[in-house]
């Protein structure tokens, strides 16, 4: 026997013999040796992760790509420790790793016809498939199913990719082309007309829960009549910024309005309601002794906003939700000569909950800072005469700037803020995005103030707005569904599942005529996607019974409820 052969039978035996038979069926030893041969995909992984600490430590906490809070605790003051992510399974069941896999799972080219008939179970005319009415078919759609799942898990970090070619994250990107393939992506449908309660997509009556025409007064016809006027007397637009020709006694009168009506020293009206925080943000947080303080669930305007000012040296700082403790520990941080600004959201876009200001204003008091609040889903929903979140806590003299837009309540596009006269002059002249952006167009400044006299003429808007969406919230909790702490006309249904999201929207489209917001990924932190609705003061009674109807099938299908 060779040598050779004699090691390759003392081996064996080795191999078999029980000590080592114990050894390696041992879980941590397993274990370990799983990882010392995934030892370069670790590194690899570390290696990014490391280069994004580095990246944080010199500029700060990464932003998201779309909304904030993808990584939902990460650098938040009052959060607890942050778990480790895990990556989601791929179709055949392994991790992914890397951006480069993820993309590489991904298929360019649109999925079979029998993938686009039967997703998820459900045939295209909604009813569910028999277990072995069509094994081969169920398999293609789970698997094409989860093709999409795992494009969708991916599409954040598409957002990383870099190179010589700026286009390359654009061509990578597959979810949205194979989720219209399959008759799944929900965003950007153009709608015929839309009226209100009801709206017509595709030649189709659908019932309209995802709007916020809180008031209804889009179609009102004194707010249609003003529009109407300012273009017969002004034109359709002031080709110009408000610094140079775009003011007109128009937008002089809208200011004068909303300060009076929110009880402050003056007004200013901005182009979009996106602008008003991108440019106060940013003007008044101008240096390296600026902090932003930020809840961690504010809009993507604010982040914006916030963004600006970093370019100048400011600070972020985000708070845990709605913890006026968190606040307070955060305020306590900030060093002697720095100063602070607070913003948060009055009432919650995703969540339809009113934030906790007589905790906030009592630490921004405290701590000699200054309040920012976005009244965007506010107006006209909360408070007194629907004057928002201040007036709703009776806060209104201790809150230093209120902000909205009119695309809400005030049946309109621009913005709005109200404050002091100094304060916003100072803003005026020093913000950008204020001073070289075209004005707010006639029609919409004169639509805009035609709403803001029709909610105060009308206070039967309000209060019929409460009854509806107080009606929808029972019924709803009493189905059995998720609806966090709403308080509000925005009443969002928690599915946790960005599939099961996009799927319980495609089915109460297609089989109830019922439209409804999917909110998932990265639009909102990881499990709390969610099926946005809005009510408004002109949705019926029909209008709400056929959508409780709808949910509580569509719920029990997927196992909501």
């Amino acid at each position: 026997m060779s040598m050779k052969d004699r090691l390759v039978d003392q081996a064996k035996k080795l191999a078999s013999s029980g000590r080592v038979v114990r050894v390696v069926s041992n879980d941590r030893v397993m274990r370990l040796a799983t990882g010392v041969m995934d030892a370069k995909n670790r590194l690899r992984a570390a290696g990014e992760r490391a280069a994004e600490a580095w990246d944080i430590l010199l500029n700060g906490h990464a932003l998201p790509n779309i909304d904030p809070a993808l990584d939902d605790e990460a650098g938040v003051h009052g959060a607890a420790p942050a778990r480790a992510a895990s990556h989601r399974p791929a179709a055949g069941g392994a991790g992914l790793s890397t951006v480069e896999e993820a993309v590489s799972s991904s298929s360019s080219k649109a999925p079979p016809a029998s993938a686009r008939a039967h997703v998820n179970g459900v045939g295209a005319n909604g009813a569910a498939n028999g277990a072995g009415a069509n094994g081969a078919g169920t398999y293609v759609a789970a698997a094409a199913e989860q093709q999409l799942a795992t494009q969708m898990a991916s599409r954040t970090s598409l957002a990383r990719i870099g190179g010589r070619d700026v286009f390359e994250k654009a061509y990578k990107f597959m979810t949205a082309d194979n989720a219209r393939a399959m008759g799944v992506y929900p965003f950007f449908r153009p709608l015929d007309f839309n009226n209100g309660p009801e709206a017509q997509l595709e030649g189709r009556t659908v019932t309209m829960l995802g709007s916020n025409n809180y008031l209804g007064l889009t179609t009102h016809p004194k707010v249609r009549e003003a529009a109407r006027n300012a273009i017969d007397k002004y034109g359709t637009s002031m080709t110009g910024s408000r610094l140079v020709n775009g003011s007109m006694r128009l937008h002089n009168e809208l200011e004068e309005k909303l300060a009076a009506y929110h009880g402050k020293e003056a007004g200013l009206v901005f182009t979009t309601g996106y602008q008003v925080n991108i440019a106060t943000i940013s003007a008044l947080l101008s240096n390296k002794r600026s902090v932003a303080m930020i809840d961690k669930d504010d809009h993507a305007s604010i982040y914006d906003g916030v963004r600006l000012a970093q370019a100048s040296g400011a600070r972020m700082v985000r708070y845990k939700h709605s913890d006026p403790a968190a606040l307070d520990s955060a305020l306590s941080e900030i060093a002697d000569t720095e100063g602070a600004l607070v913003i948060t959201d009055g009432v919650f876009s995703a969540q339809g909950e009113i934030a906790n200001l007589p905790g906030i204003v009592e630490v921004v008091k405290k701590h000699k800072a200054r309040l920012l609040v976005d009244d965007a889903h506010a107006l006209g929903v909360i408070g007194p005469g629907g004057r928002g979140t201040a007036a709703h806590f009776g806060l209104g003299k201790e809150v230093d700037l209120i902000g909205g837009t009119f695309s809400k309540s005030l049946a309109s596009i621009g913005g709005w803020l109200v404050g002091e006269r100094k304060v916003l002059d100072y803003i005026q002249h020093f913000a950008y995005s204020f001073l070289f952006a075209a004005s707010a167009a006639p029609p919409c400044v004169a639509a805009a103030m035609a709403a803001l006299e029709v909610m105060q003429e009308e206070p039967w808007r309000q209060e019929k707005l409460r009854e509806n969406f107080t009606y929808m919230r029972t019924e709803l909790q009493r189905l059995g569904f998720e609806l966090g702490k709403t308080e509000t006309a925005v009443i969002p249904i928690y599915i946790r599942d960005d599939l099961k999201t996009v799927m319980m929207w495609k089915s109460l489209l297609d089989d109830y005529a019922l439209y409804v917001n999917p909110f998932i990924t990265p639009g909102v932190p990881p499990k709390q996607q969610v099926l946005r609705t809005s009510y408004m003061a002109t949705h019926e009674r029909k209008h709400l019974d056929h959508a409780l109807e709808a949910f509580e099938k569509v719920g029990k299908k997927f196992g909501v409820i």
